[in-house]
């Protein structure tokens, strides 16, 4: 994911160097599904759900990665191709938090699966925050 401006400054000045290792660590594959990274692959659609296809018609399973096959191409529901981008997830969600324990090389969609909770709460929050603001300004009258 792409840092935010206001988040640079959470990350350390040697970010690119700490991103390179956990790239290299994993093979430059996505560290869940392991989808490889600057490809571009095909997610399965309809009965094809729960999968993407590599330009070699081998087909995998994009929750473990594993290989399930390889089928005619023209037998596979493609959903949409995807440019596979790997991307640095922090597993506490704490920039500052650099170990490697706490970093995967995830693929966008491994990556949005984990912090979906985490990006439910600040919507929740900034809604919130946003309805606050407004009463202020309104009088603090409800609808």
């Amino acid at each position: 994911m792409p840092i935010k401006p206001e988040n640079r400054a959470r990350y350390p000045a040697n970010w690119k160097q700490i991103r390179a290792s956990i790239l290299e660590r994993a093979g430059h594959r996505c560290e869940r599904c392991k989808a490889p990274n600057r490809q571009r692959i095909a997610r399965g659609g309809g009965d094809d759900a729960g999968t993407y296809m590599l330009d070699t018609a081998e087909v995998f399973s994009d929750q473990t990665g594993e290989r399930l096959g390889q089928i005619h191409m023209s037998d596979y529901d493609v959903a949409r191709m995807v440019n596979v981008v790997l991307t640095i997830a922090h597993m506490d969600h704490v920039p500052e938090n650099c170990d490697p324990a706490n970093l995967r090389a995830w693929c966008q969609k491994c990556h949005l699966s984990h912090d979906a909770q985490h990006h439910r709460a600040n919507a929740q929050a900034t809604r919130r925050a946003r309805k606050a603001l407004a009463d202020l300004f309104e009088g603090g009258e409800q609808a």
